[in-house]
This record gives C-alpha cells, sequence and structure tokens, in this order.
C-alpha cells in the first residue's frame, strides 16, 4: 500500500511524465489499474499493437496505432486521465515525439492528467528529463508471495494431484528463497519444481535458490557465495563469535513480532591473513542467509555514470535477496580516492555518498560485512555509529586460538590432532596469522608427501622456521594499525 501511496502522489503532484522502468509489464499495469480507480480517473493504455485503449472498452480509439497519433488524440481530447504507454521507450529518439511531449508537458501542468511509460530501461532525451519523475516498482513482499504459492498450488491441484509438504520454518525459508525474484520469475520456478516431480518439499528448496543464484551472477556486479564455512573452521575470535550468536535469528518475523530491529552490520578491521574474509562467509553459514559480495573491481567502470549506477545495482540486488548477508571484500579498494579531490572525477566521493547514505537509512534486512586492511584508506564518515553496528579489530591470534586454528586444519586435511606436539607447534607459530599457520600446514604436506609420507610435527616445525611472517615484515605497518584499534574497536580475540 505505501508502495501505491507513492505512486498516487506523484500523480496528484501533476508531475507530467512518470516512469516505471521494470520488466513486470503486467505488475506494472494493474498497480497503475488501482491507483487509477482510487483517484476515480479513467485509465487508457497503449501499446504499438492495439493502440490507445480506454481500461474496460471493447475496442481501441481509432487511428492511434502510432506513437504520434495516438499523442495527438490526448492532446485534443478534453478527458482528464492517466495515459499508460508501454512501447514508447522504442521513440523516445524521435524528434517529432520528444516535441509532441514537450508541448504536452505544459498542458499536464494544470490538468489531472499524467502519462505513465512501462519498459526495462529508458534512455531519455535532455529535453525530457526535467519532466520526468522515476516511480520504482517495489519486488512482491512476502504477503504477496504466499498468495502467488497458494494461488499455483491451487491451480496445479486443479488439473493433477500433488503432495505439499512444506510448513514452519520450511515454508519461511521457501518465502526467503522466492524473495527477489519477480511475480513471473516465481510463478515459474514454483510450477518447475512441483510438476517435475508432484510435490512441494524442503528438497526443493535449493533449486529456488539457485534460480536467485543465477539472477545474481548474471548482473555481473556481485558474487553469490555458496554457505560451506561454518564458525566451526574459524579458530579464535571468541568475542565476536558470541556478538554474532546474540544476533541470530533478528532476521526472522518472530524477532520483528519481537520488536527487534535487525542488525545493519559490521566492519572487520585487522592483519591480513587474520580470518576476516572467512568470518564473513561464516556469518552467512550460520545464520542461514544467502551470501553475496561485492567486488571493487567489478563495480568500477571507466564509463561515466557507470560505476554509480553499477553500485545502486548492486543495492537492489542485495535487497531484492534480504534476509541476506553482503560481503564487501577489502571496502577501502571500492572507496579509494573518496575525499582526495578529482583524480577520478569525484566518482569515488560519489561512491561513498551513495554507500553512506544506503547504509545510514536501508530498511531491508541486509547484514554487511565490511573487511578492511588499511584503516588510513577509510573515510572518517564510514566509521561514525548510526552506519554499521561495530567496528571489531581482528588481531594475531593468542596461544590459545593458535591451538584452536591448528585444531581447524589438521582435523581438514584428516589428521588427529592428538598425533602432533600442539604445545610446540604453538609455541613455534608466535606472531603467525591464521593464513600463515594454515600455510605451513599445507607446506609440510607436500613435503611428507614426496618425503616419508607421514606429516610429523618435525614437518610442520621445520616449515614454520622457514617462514617470515607479515607481523615481522611489515612490523611497523602492523604496530601502527593495532595502535590505532587501541581503544578505538572492540577486539574480536
Amino acid at each position: 500500500m505505501e508502495n501505491l501511496q507513492d505512486l498516487k502522489i506523484l500523480i496528484r503532484s501533476h508531475y507530467p511524465i512518470i516512469c516505471i522502468e521494470t520488466v513486470e509489464e503486467q505488475r506494472a499495469e494493474d498497480v497503475v489499474a488501482r491507483v487509477a480507480e482510487e483517484l476515480y480517473l479513467p485509465l487508457f493504455t497503449w501499446s504499438a499493437t492495439h493502440g490507445l485503449q480506454r481500461k474496460g472498452g471493447k475496442q481501441p480509439v481509432y487511428q492511434t496505432r502510432t506513437p504520434l497519433d495516438a499523442l495527438n488524440f490526448i492532446e485534443a481530447s478534453t478527458l482528464d486521465g492517466i495515459y499508460l504507454f508501454k512501447d514508447l521507450h522504442h521513440d523516445l529518439t524521435e524528434p517529432l515525439i520528444v516535441r509532441k511531449l514537450r508541448d504536452l508537458c505544459r498542458g499536464f501542468r494544470t490538468r489531472k492528467r499524467s502519462m505513465i511509460l512501462t519498459a526495462p530501461s529508458f534512455t531519455f532525451p535532455p529535453e525530457l528529463t526535467r519532466e520526468i519523475a522515476r516511480y520504482e516498482l517495489a519486488l512482491p513482499g512476502r504477503e504477496e508471495l504466499k498468495k502467488l504459492v497458494r494461488d499455483v498450488v491451487r491451480k496445479i491441484s486443479a488439473q493433477e494431484k500433488i503432495t505439499i509438504h512444506i510448513e514452519g520454518k520450511d515454508g519461511s525459508t521457501l518465502i526467503n528463497n522466492l524473495t527477489g525474484l519477480t511475480l513471473t520469475e516465481a510463478e515459474r520456478v514454483l510450477y518447475r519444481v512441483i510438476l517435475q516431480d508432484g510435490k512441494l518439499d524442503a528438497d526443493d528448496l535449493p533449486l529456488i535458490l539457485n534460480v536467485k543464484k543465477e539472477k545474481i551472477e548474471q548482473s555481473g556486479v556481485l558474487e553469490f557465495y555458496p554457505r560451506e564455512t561454518s564458525l566451526d573452521a574459524v579458530g579464535g575470535m571468541a568475542n565476536l563469535k558470541q556478538w554474532l550468536a546474540v544476533r541470530k535469528g533478528a532476521f526472522s518475523e518472530k524477532a520483528a513480532h519481537f520488536g527487534l530491529t535487525p542488525p545493519k552490520g559490521i566492519l572487520l578491521l585487522g592483519v591480513q591473513g587474520c580470518g576476516k574474509s572467512l568470518m564473513a562467509k561464516a556469518v552467512a553459514r550460520e545464520w542461514e542467509l544467502p551470501l553475496l559480495k561485492l567486488d571493487a573491481a567489478r563495480l568500477y567502470n571507466k564509463y561515466v555514470g557507470e560505476t554509480e549506477k553499477n553500485l545502486q545495482m548492486a543495492i537492489r540486488l542485495a535487497e531484492s535477496m534480504a534476509p541476506a548477508v553482503l560481503w564487501i571484500d577489502e571496502i577501502e579498494k571500492a572507496l579509494a580516492g573518496a575525499g582526495a579531490g578529482n583524480e577520478d572525477g569525484g566518482v569515488s566521493t560519489r561512491v561513498l555518498g551513495t554507500l553512506l547514505s544506503w547504509l545510514q537509512e536501508k530498511k531491508a534486512p541486509v547484514f554487511v560485512v565490511a573487511t578492511s586492511n588499511d584503516i588510513s584508506k577509510l573515510p572518517p564518515e564510514l566509521l561514525r555509529k548510526g552506519r554499521l553496528d561495530e567496528i571489531f579489530f581482528v588481531d594475531l591470534p593468542d596461544r590459545r586460538e593458535r591451538e584452536a586454528i591448528l585444531r581447524v586444519h589438521l582435523k581438514k586435511k584428516g589428521r588427529d590432532p592428538a598425533d602432533f606436539d600442539l604445545p610446540a607447534l604453538v609455541e613455534a607459530s608466535e606472531e603467525f596469522s591464521g593464513a600463515e599457520i594454515e600455510q605451513a600446514v599445507i607446506s609440510a604436506l607436500y613435503a611428507a608427501f614426496s618425503g616419508q609420507g607421514v606429516l610429523t610435527t618435525e614437518e610442520i616445525l621445520k616449515e614454520m622456521k622457514n617462514t617470515y611472517p607479515l607481523s615481522i615484515v611489515m612490523k611497523e605497518k602492523i604496530d601502527s594499525l593495532r595502535e590505532w584499534a587501541q581503544g578505538r574497536t572492540v577486539p574480536a580475540n
């Protein structure tokens, strides 16, 4: 209803041209029809195949098949109303059409008239840009999707016998997996999973999620990651794990009814190789949410305005997948150059502004996990409270955490940690990051495979002694990072 109200306000505000950029043409027409009914205005629709036709009328208006003829009819008519054009975007480069639209706009400002254009995308000439208001047709909400599921089940049941076993948690997951799809996409995938085996149950949920994965990958700006890493696979970070455990389930309907506001996100700042990216993946698995990754390399484009459009597309896609986890890896790369003059034509500054506004105002349940290795490249505006819930500092693991990391990686390689001298390995790996400990185990495995064939403590110790950890190679930089984090961040460890 809020979405309808927005469109009603635009029409009553005398915007002469309103564009709805969507692939859901029929749904857009249904929305416009409801608004026209509520405003007690007649609705006319135009298409290249039928011309101009009044809603409910039996025949199209005579000689209105061409865009110019249809616009001339509207200009000559004394009837107020809403005019929905479905195919006019193909003709927006024609000088006569542009001129006629500009002429109509003058008259529309003093009449109860609005022209609404719908198409998958628009390119408007400069002469019309100030006359246009954009209306975003929101993707179907949970109640709309629930109704769709009931309608599809009812239609199929009327034709053949099917079995439905989807309720409780699985029912909620089904709607979560459909969220972000258009009604047409959701309807098609429901028909597909039901008709292929004559049932709808928990086994169908991964297939529905895979449809969303394909949609994300086609965008080219986000990556859809499988939820493989669990929190058990992340050694240490007890404080951060506890923080996440308290907020598990905060995106559920039960939490909303309880009065909880979904958490916004966290910034993981710290030493390279200490598990920040691993933790981002683990959050999605622990909370049972889709995991999306925003990569700065995919975001930036050499053409003017395209980078900002890519970010806006990424935000729309992330919100369409909600509830979801959005992982922004090495966020400082996406914001490089912000506030540094016009070295990149102001692109980074505009990207920063868009991102900050979204983080501050977003209502969709998208949990952001941003990671960073270099605090000096992050704009201070990002660190302000209200945009993210907390900033965690991920330091090098202590003795207890190094032992936990060793156990994780030895088990991952099919070895029993009890067969190794863990105290000696913990001692030798002082000032090692988690990634460096993992690499030492992997290198020792290679050595064992080509040598005696048995992985031993001695092989791992040898690899550790031959390693110069980042904490030594970049000691000054890491010390500076630790000093900044003291008193400004929450320790993850």
